[in-house]
């Protein structure tokens, strides 16, 4: 058998190893099985998230089938508060779809986007352990689907 065979079927094993043993990507503190309540952002949060969103470099190594949703978060008390949340797609924000991968940051960064500094507060946002990622996806299936944005891995803190 040629080598380039031999390298290539060695290499589907390792993935198949990898997406049946590796669990679920969660991190973070989900508060699963309670229903949050819903606060709305102000207009001028939307419109500073989104001009910020829009203006970052990996919005365009997202795949077009796999939307990211990012989710802004705030507490009220002991309370979680969802406030709202954007799709992003390949170099735009979507009205609809189904991501794949759902980041959650604290709406109280929104005030420190300059525009141009996504990546900055997404990263002082894990740093300060507030970030909040799942996907109902393993890592290895992750990794696939969005293997063109691990060049941005940073950004997201990783």
């Amino acid at each position: 058998m040629n080598k380039k065979y031999l390298k290539i079927i060695l290499l589907l094993v390792l993935i198949l190893l990898a997406i049946i043993f590796i669990k679920p990507a969660i991190t973070g503190k989900a508060s699963e099985g309670t229903p949050l309540r819903y606060v709305p952002l102000t207009q001028e949060e939307i419109q500073k998230a989104a001009s910020t969103i829009l203006s970052t470099e990996f919005i365009q190594d997202i795949p077009k089938k796999d939307p990211i949703a990012l989710i802004f978060y705030s507490y009220e008390g002991n309370e979680m508060v969802q406030r709202d949340g954007f799709l992003i797609g390949k170099n735009e924000l979507l009205s609809s779809g189904i991501p794949s991968l759902n980041i959650y940051a604290p709406a109280k960064y929104i005030s420190k986007f300059n525009g141009k500094n996504l990546c900055e507060i997404v990263q002082l946002a894990n740093n300060n352990g507030e970030l909040i990622i799942n996907s109902e996806y393993e890592n290895a299936r992750l990794l696939l689907k969005y293997s063109s944005l691990l060049k941005h891995r940073s950004c997201f803190g990783f």
